[in-house]
């Protein structure tokens, strides 16, 4: 189905088919604040969702490889390998087109917010090339409902809205989407206090967790 979607070059072809992955995801989730709300660190949230990692794990825009120390602590078996363009660090890949296999598990956290549109959209479609069948492909971004997350970055490029890079995920060919958002612990204070005013954050559109977590499956 992507193929029809997109040309070769990532632009999109028909924007009916965006559109109608988009209403998808809003019919999974009629606002921002029906999507689940997980409290912790990306990596404290990363390690809970996968305590069944296994197989081949690829980490696209790695930096630190802290995804690498991840898969050691959640199994001995994982074979990580890790692709970013800064060369100062060590990485098993530099470019996207130099990645070679198939792998169970792609991470691709932080990244496509740095992309333009169509560069987003070929690393959808790459991802989903390189990974097997029934693999997972695990996205994080900056919530940009929340007042700041987008903006605090010069570096970030391309602002998504949850239903925006959901609807692409779907119209690349993804299934079984599951979409999350993330905000650090809070006091119970802060919670209460959050929950008082959750009627006027949807009024305004705004949100005060910061990241958002796209979980997706490849079933092709």
């Amino acid at each position: 189905m992507q193929k029809e979607i997109f040309t070769a070059e990532g632009s999109v072809q028909y924007w009916d088919v965006v559109r109608k992955g988009r209403g998808e995801i809003n019919r999974l989730y009629k606002s921002m604040f029906k999507i689940p709300l997980l409290y912790g660190t990306k990596k404290s949230v990363l390690r809970f969702l996968l305590k069944d990692l296994y197989g081949r794990v690829l980490d696209i825009g790695a930096g630190s490889r802290y995804v690498g120390e991840l898969c050691k602590e959640l199994s001995e078996t994982v074979e990580y390998r890790s692709m970013d363009t800064d060369r100062s660090c060590f990485h098993d890949y530099y470019s996207v087109d130099d990645i070679q296999g198939k792998f169970d598990f792609i991470f691709l956290l932080d990244v496509i917010e740095h992309l333009p549109l169509n560069d987003g959209i070929s690393m959808l479609m790459k991802c989903k090339e390189l990974l097997n069948t029934e693999g997972t492909i695990i996205i994080t971004l900056p919530n940009n409902l929340h007042p700041t997350a987008f903006s605090v970055d010069c570096m970030h490029v391309t602002s998504y809205r949850y239903n925006d890079l959901g609807g692409l995920v779907l119209a690349c060919g993804f299934q079984d989407i599951q979409i999350f958002r993330i905000s650090e612990k809070r006091k119970l204070k802060q919670r209460i206090l959050a929950f008082l005013i959750k009627p006027i954050l949807d009024f305004l559109d705004l949100d005060f967790a910061t990241l958002i977590l796209i979980v997706a499956k490849n079933k092709e």
